[in-house]
Protein backbone atom coordinates (compact mmCIF):
# COMPACT_ATOMS: atom_id res chain seq x y z
CA UNK A 1 0.00 0.00 0.00
CA UNK A 2 2.83 2.52 1.04
CA UNK A 3 4.34 2.16 -2.48
CA UNK A 4 0.90 3.19 -4.49
CA UNK A 5 1.40 5.88 -2.16
CA UNK A 6 3.92 9.10 -3.13
CA UNK A 7 6.71 9.51 -1.63
CA UNK A 8 4.86 13.13 0.14
CA UNK A 9 2.52 10.94 1.49
CA UNK A 10 4.43 8.57 2.81
CA UNK A 11 6.29 11.09 4.69
CA UNK A 12 3.39 13.06 6.37
CA UNK A 13 1.60 9.38 7.06
CA UNK A 14 5.60 8.19 9.03
CA UNK A 15 5.64 12.15 10.42
CA UNK A 16 1.99 11.16 11.91
CA UNK A 17 2.93 8.31 13.44
CA UNK A 18 6.00 9.61 14.84
CA UNK A 19 3.96 11.96 16.31
CA UNK A 20 1.31 9.97 17.65
CA UNK A 21 4.01 7.54 19.09
CA UNK A 22 6.34 10.97 20.93
CA UNK A 23 2.60 12.25 22.82
CA UNK A 24 1.80 8.61 23.61
CA UNK A 25 5.32 8.12 25.28
CA UNK A 26 4.92 11.94 26.66
CA UNK A 27 1.58 11.13 27.86
CA UNK A 28 3.21 7.51 29.73
CA UNK A 29 6.19 9.59 31.25
CA UNK A 30 3.61 11.95 32.34
CA UNK A 31 1.39 9.56 33.89
CA UNK A 32 4.45 7.56 35.53
CA UNK A 33 5.79 10.61 37.36
CA UNK A 34 2.31 11.59 39.03
CA UNK A 35 2.37 7.73 40.43
CA UNK A 36 6.13 7.95 41.32
CA UNK A 37 4.83 11.37 43.32
CA UNK A 38 1.57 10.30 44.27
CA UNK A 39 3.43 7.28 46.09
CA UNK A 40 6.40 9.86 47.61
CA UNK A 41 3.80 11.94 49.43
CA UNK A 42 1.76 8.92 50.85
CA UNK A 43 5.53 7.53 52.23
CA UNK A 44 5.76 10.97 53.96
CA UNK A 45 2.82 11.37 55.30
CA UNK A 46 3.36 7.85 56.67
CA UNK A 47 6.56 8.92 58.17
CA UNK A 48 5.49 12.32 59.76
CA UNK A 49 6.23 11.56 63.57
CA UNK A 50 2.27 10.99 65.64
CA UNK A 51 2.78 14.07 68.62
CA UNK A 52 1.06 12.87 71.45
CA UNK A 53 -0.63 15.27 73.71
CA UNK A 54 0.89 15.73 76.76
CA UNK A 55 -0.40 13.81 79.94
CA UNK A 56 -2.18 15.43 82.47
CA UNK A 57 -3.26 15.09 85.53
CA UNK A 58 -6.38 16.83 87.70
CA UNK A 59 -5.43 18.15 91.26
CA UNK A 60 -7.39 19.63 94.33
CA UNK A 61 -5.80 22.88 95.97
CA UNK A 62 -7.14 24.12 99.14
CA UNK A 63 -5.90 26.29 101.93
CA UNK A 64 -4.55 29.07 101.94
CA UNK A 65 -4.52 30.49 98.32
CA UNK A 66 -6.71 33.29 96.70
CA UNK A 67 -7.57 31.04 93.66
CA UNK A 68 -8.71 27.35 95.34
CA UNK A 69 -10.19 24.53 92.99
CA UNK A 70 -9.67 21.66 90.33
CA UNK A 71 -6.44 22.66 88.29
CA UNK A 72 -4.89 19.87 85.02
CA UNK A 73 -1.37 20.22 84.28
CA UNK A 74 0.63 18.69 82.76
CA UNK A 75 2.50 14.80 84.19
CA UNK A 76 5.52 15.44 86.49
CA UNK A 77 4.80 19.31 87.57
CA UNK A 78 5.37 19.93 90.88
CA UNK A 79 3.37 21.41 94.03
CA UNK A 80 5.60 24.54 93.48
CA UNK A 81 3.63 24.89 89.85
CA UNK A 82 0.26 24.31 91.43
CA UNK A 83 0.50 26.85 93.83
CA UNK A 84 1.72 29.69 91.78
CA UNK A 85 -1.43 28.99 89.45
CA UNK A 86 -3.22 28.99 92.81
CA UNK A 87 -1.75 32.29 94.05
CA UNK A 88 -0.69 32.25 97.74
CA UNK A 89 -1.77 33.88 100.36
CA UNK A 90 0.13 36.61 102.10
CA UNK A 91 -0.72 34.30 105.79
CA UNK A 92 0.17 31.05 103.56
CA UNK A 93 3.08 29.41 105.33
CA UNK A 94 5.24 27.29 102.82
CA UNK A 95 7.61 25.78 104.81
CA UNK A 96 4.89 23.08 106.44
CA UNK A 97 4.96 21.51 102.89
CA UNK A 98 7.12 20.23 100.43
CA UNK A 99 7.46 22.24 97.30
CA UNK A 100 9.73 20.30 95.44
CA UNK A 101 7.13 16.88 95.64
CA UNK A 102 5.39 15.54 92.45
CA UNK A 103 1.78 15.86 92.32
CA UNK A 104 -0.59 12.60 92.05
CA UNK A 105 -3.25 12.66 89.71
CA UNK A 106 -7.06 12.93 91.95
CA UNK A 107 -4.82 14.12 94.69
CA UNK A 108 -5.98 17.45 97.05
CA UNK A 109 -2.86 19.82 98.08
CA UNK A 110 -3.67 21.71 101.39
CA UNK A 111 -1.81 25.06 101.64
CA UNK A 112 -1.34 25.78 105.39
CA UNK A 113 -1.75 29.16 107.16
CA UNK A 114 0.78 30.48 109.58
CA UNK A 115 0.76 28.54 112.87
CA UNK A 116 -1.28 25.70 111.84
CA UNK A 117 0.40 22.39 112.33
CA UNK A 118 -1.76 20.27 110.02
CA UNK A 119 0.46 20.13 106.69
CA UNK A 120 0.74 17.90 103.47
CA UNK A 121 -3.18 16.68 104.13
CA UNK A 122 -6.31 17.70 104.05
CA UNK A 123 -7.45 20.85 106.32
CA UNK A 124 -9.15 18.49 109.09
CA UNK A 125 -7.34 17.18 112.03
CA UNK A 126 -5.45 14.44 112.47
CA UNK A 127 -7.39 11.18 113.88
CA UNK A 128 -10.93 11.50 115.58
CA UNK A 129 -12.15 14.44 117.71
CA UNK A 130 -11.03 14.10 121.18
CA UNK A 131 -9.08 10.50 120.31
CA UNK A 132 -5.65 12.27 120.45
CA UNK A 133 -4.37 9.86 118.02
CA UNK A 134 -1.90 11.89 115.22
CA UNK A 135 -3.18 10.98 111.16
CA UNK A 136 -0.20 10.01 109.71
CA UNK A 137 -1.83 10.66 106.02
CA UNK A 138 -2.81 13.88 107.19
CA UNK A 139 0.33 15.22 109.42
CA UNK A 140 2.37 18.04 109.25
CA UNK A 141 5.85 18.01 110.32
CA UNK A 142 5.28 19.51 113.45
CA UNK A 143 3.13 16.84 114.45
CA UNK A 144 4.97 13.72 113.22
CA UNK A 145 7.91 15.30 115.18
CA UNK A 146 6.39 14.95 118.35
CA UNK A 147 6.50 11.20 118.02
CA UNK A 148 9.24 9.50 120.36
CA UNK A 149 11.87 8.38 117.58
CA UNK A 150 10.85 10.76 115.10
CA UNK A 151 12.75 13.82 114.43
CA UNK A 152 12.32 17.10 112.27
CA UNK A 153 14.57 14.83 108.93
CA UNK A 154 12.41 11.84 109.72
CA UNK A 155 9.41 13.35 109.83
CA UNK A 156 9.88 15.48 106.35
CA UNK A 157 10.51 11.72 105.23
CA UNK A 158 7.57 10.50 106.17
CA UNK A 159 5.79 13.07 104.18
CA UNK A 160 8.02 12.79 101.26
CA UNK A 161 7.32 9.17 101.14
CA UNK A 162 3.01 9.45 101.87
CA UNK A 163 3.61 12.38 98.44
CA UNK A 164 4.76 10.00 96.30
CA UNK A 165 3.52 6.75 97.24
CA UNK A 166 0.03 7.46 98.49
CA UNK A 167 -1.86 7.45 101.86
CA UNK A 168 -0.69 4.97 104.22
CA UNK A 169 -3.59 2.12 104.03
CA UNK A 170 -2.25 0.54 108.17
CA UNK A 171 -0.32 2.03 110.71
CA UNK A 172 2.29 -0.80 110.27
CA UNK A 173 2.50 0.40 106.64
CA UNK A 174 5.12 3.47 107.87
CA UNK A 175 7.70 1.34 108.05
CA UNK A 176 7.98 1.12 104.52
CA UNK A 177 9.73 4.66 105.02
CA UNK A 178 13.80 4.62 104.96
CA UNK A 179 14.52 4.83 108.74
CA UNK A 180 11.50 3.73 110.49
CA UNK A 181 11.91 0.05 111.66
CA UNK A 182 9.32 -2.10 113.36
CA UNK A 183 11.50 -1.22 116.45
CA UNK A 184 10.69 2.48 115.84
CA UNK A 185 7.19 1.64 114.87
CA UNK A 186 6.57 0.27 118.77
CA UNK A 187 7.95 3.45 120.53
CA UNK A 188 4.72 5.96 119.12
CA UNK A 189 2.39 2.98 117.44
CA UNK A 190 -0.05 3.60 120.38
CA UNK A 191 -0.13 7.49 119.50
CA UNK A 192 -0.86 7.58 115.88
CA UNK A 193 -3.78 6.21 113.35
CA UNK A 194 -4.80 6.49 109.58
CA UNK A 195 -7.86 7.55 108.41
Amino acid sequence: MLDSLSKKAQVLILLALGVMIFFAGVKYQENRLTSVMMEKSALQVEQKPVVQAPKTLTVHVVGAVAKPGVYTLEEGKRIHDLIQLASLLPEADTALINLAAPLQDGKQVYVPFKGEANAGGTPQKTGAPGDGLININTAGVKELDSLPGIGPALAQRIIDYRENHGNFAAVEDITKVSGIGPSTLQKFKHLITVK
